[in-house]
């Protein structure tokens, strides 16, 4: 039985002949828990073809790849013949006294599928998993693992790491050989570290890992997973071609087959998607949303000069998410645009108001705009035909990733067609949500679910329906600095931090209803909105009841009664009443 065996012992033999029984260990999540977590840790703590976790997000997928699911082997001296399984590692293993038999007929060639997943982009701190793992790969262990790389005295290993283009069997190498032509690939490499890891934005400690997958599984770009498997580490696996493969150019060779000790290979046995997870407590949560709303409006609506409404609407956006879409329709969008602060004054707010937003988000990224960055920047991810790989932009993030826009150093200039074309990146994230990605022959849109908050002096040149007027309070404007550090004690309280970062999450994943009792309210409520302010459109309408819906749900109410209409009216009207008379849209 697979229990018999501590779960952190496992090998690639031992799970292939305990299938099943593995299986049903891997759906306990305490189980999960004592596989140690390739995130947190140095590639040097783990050994070759140890069971691990990796947890990011699918960056770019790649062709399938034939390799031996089974092979025979035949020993040279005594005759005797053995089928061996090449699934869960890049090799096929010979002894000094062993060859392959290529053409016996109890070979299976099969296929698996490959994608690159990197650290997940705009992952907070508190987010990330801190829990120490138990450090039990000691001296000892590094020691056996050294000698398990370096000592290749007493066999030969030949790596079979297969090329997505066609399916190839590679000649045997020696030890010695390798090493040389590990060396001379260090040499001859084009392309950087960061090329290759690839990265939309910045990762601290961020790693990628290309993902081998046996079991049909359905996968998208950009999806968070946690992937359970054996991770492959030998230094040999970037040199198994030899530069032999006419058919890919160097600079796609070391995109595809980096060293190792970058790029770990991890064979995958369970694929979990996060997004599929339920918030713990959940009910518990929603049953004080009110309490726990008030502590967040508390606390924002002093970081944002005393405005108690723009608190109310930057809750609401922080809440927002995709619920369902029509052509271009965009239903639970909710971007917001918050402006008029005193940006000469106190220069910081901007990232000072990040900084605690990221304390509640779990992702997040600060993207400041200004006409260098927005003529130089690579926002949308672009296909790479010499690399045969799609690289990485700045919009290239998970869903639910709160994208923070400060247009307070944007100035007037000359705009570059790499600046237009960022700027329709820009536009169509906010209001469409969706991504344009670069074929170079031809486009393609993806959707997302990125919220994004525009903070600017005057309205954002990006256009965004929900614009919030700050109505300063004199006397918060004068203890700012003060203000922000009463919030930082107020939110040291891990218990009411940790409340705030459930109730988003809670919230945000909550089913909600409209409760057809208010739809007369609604019709007759609007029409007296658009008789007040002649620009209100019916898109207007859209936003509000998206509004209402987020009212709602930040009150803990999964249903809109007419309590919740009558405020998100009311607080729509104050709204549109701030905006300069041109501007009431």
């Amino acid at each position: 039985m697979a229990s018999s065996v501590k779960i952190t012992d496992w090998t690639p033999e031992y799970y292939i002949a305990n299938k099943s029984d593995c299986n049903v260990v891997l759906e306990s999540a305490n189980a999960l828990m004592e596989i140690p977590m390739l995130n947190s840790q140095p590639l040097d703590n783990f050994k070759n073809q140890q069971l691990i976790r990796f947890r990011g997000m699918i960056q770019d997928m790649h062709n399938p790849e034939y390799y031996f699911k089974q092979y025979e082997v035949k020993n040279i001296q005594t005759e005797m013949l053995e089928v061996r399984c090449g699934m869960y590692t890049d090799s096929v293993k010979c002894l000094p006294q062993e060859e392959i038999l290529l053409d016996s007929v109890q070979n299976q060639s099969s296929e698996r599928h490959t994608c690159i997943v990197i650290s997940i982009p705009g992952l907070n701190d508190w987010a990330k998993e801190k829990k120490k793992q138990l450090h039990r790969l000691n001296a000892r262990v590094k020691d056996s693992h050294k000698r398990n790389l370096d000592q290749n005295d007493d066999k030969t290993v030949e790596y079979f790491e297969p090329i997505q283009k066609k399916e190839r069997i590679p000649s045997i190498q020696s030890s010695e050989k390798m090493d040389t032509n590990e060396h001379n690939l260090e040499e001859d490499c084009i392309l950087s570290k960061e090329y290759i890891l690839n990265f939309p934005i910045p990762i601290d400690d961020g790693k990628a890992c290309i993902v081998k997958t046996y079991e049909d599984t359905s996968l998208k770009l950009n999806e968070i997973i946690e992937v359970v498997g054996f991770i492959s580490l030998d230094p040999f696996l970037s040199t198994i071609y030899d530069g032999e493969d006419e058919t890919m150019t160097k600079a796609e060779m070391n995109v595809h087959h980096p060293p190792a000790s970058l790029v770990p290979r991890l064979h995958a046995i369970k694929i979990i998607h996060l997004h599929e997870q339920t918030v713990e407590n959940a009910p518990q949560i929603m049953s004080k949303a009110e309490l726990i709303k008030n502590d967040l409006h508390l606390v924002l609506s002093q970081l944002l000069f005393g405005d108690h409404l723009a608190a109310d609407y930057l809750i609401c956006h922080l809440l927002s998410s995709v619920y369902t879409r029509r052509d271009y329709f965009c239903l639970g969008n909710y971007p917001l645009n918050i402006t008029h602060f005193p940006a000469m004054k106190y220069t910081s707010f901007t990232k000072d108001l990040y900084k605690f937003l990221t304390l509640f988000t779990e992702k997040s990224h600060f993207l400041e705009i200004t006409l260098d960055t927005l003529n130089d920047l690579a926002l949308s991810p672009k296909k790479d035909y010499e690399c045969n790989r799609l690289t990485s932009g700045v919009l290239q993030l998970s869903d639910n990733t709160h994208l923070v826009i400060d247009e307070t150093g944007l100035t007037t200039g000359q705009i570059t067609e790499t600046g237009r074309e960022n700027y329709n990146a820009i536009y169509n994230l906010v209001n469409f949500q969706r991504v344009t990605y670069d074929f170079k022959f031809y486009k393609m849109e993806y959707d997302s679910d990125i919220p994004v908050l525009i903070l600017s002096e005057a309205k954002s040149f990006i256009p965004c329906q929900n614009q919030v007027v700050l109505k300063i309070d004199s006397e918060s404007e004068s203890v700012y600095p003060e203000i922000n550090e009463i919030a930082e004690q107020y939110l040291k309280n891990e218990n009411r931090l940790t409340n705030i970062r459930s109730y988003l999450a809670a919230v945000r994943k909550t089913k909600f209803e409209f409760n057809e009792g208010v739809t007369k309210d609604i019709q007759n409520d609007f029409i007296q909105l658009r008789q007040t302010y002649k620009a209100v459109s019916s898109d207007h309408l859209h936003a509000l009841m998206i509004l209402a819906r987020l009212l709602s749900l930040s009150y803990g109410s999964n249903t809109l009664n007419r309590e919740y209409w009558k405020e998100a009216v009311r607080m729509e009207m104050e709204r549109l009443s701030r905006l300069p008379e041109k501007r009431q849209t």
